[in-house]
């Protein structure tokens, strides 16, 4: 199954990119043993979900980047699926980044599996890279824009 979810950056691709590449640490909701947590809001309450992630080395051109992205379980691994995509920025116009998670995964638990998936999983996937495009590119926002002065 193939899900993607694209959100705007205000800053041309060049500075976005630069950002990607000084590393995950500045954009990346992880800790130091690269387990994230993603999900969805049911009814205004999180429900997470533990995951290990693998983030390849940044590809770059003159106009975009990709950076492969890898997660899984951390427990129980059978009974959720894996997902191999990609981070990708490329510009919209000179001024204005489009920032890119997409990725492929295959539900678990065979026929039973692909049942759930097309009556509510998939909706819980398509959630879920939404929601991490919109931290990624939220915590890009923050390392490229200077701080802003305290009021007086």
């Amino acid at each position: 199954m193939f899900v993607q979810h694209s959100v705007h950056i205000e800053h041309p691709v060049s500075v976005v990119s630069e950002a990607l590449k000084e590393g995950p640490r500045r954009w990346f909701p992880a800790n130091d043993k690269n387990i994230s947590t993603v999900g969805i809001h049911v009814a205004g309450v999180p429900v997470r979900k533990k995951v290990v992630v693998e983030l390849g080395e940044p590809v770059s051109a003159t106009t975009w980047t990709v950076i492969p992205i890898n997660w899984r379980a951390t427990f129980p691994q059978q009974l959720f699926p894996a997902m191999n995509g990609k981070i990708e920025v490329a510009p919209t116009d000179a001024h204005i980044t489009r920032l890119t998670v997409s990725g492929m995964y295959e539900p678990p638990l065979g026929k039973l599996g692909h049942q759930l998936d097309d009556v509510v999983m998939h909706n819980v996937a398509e959630a879920t890279v939404r929601g991490l495009a919109e931290t990624i590119a939220g915590r890009l926002e923050e390392a490229i824009s200077p701080p802003k002065a305290p009021r007086k």
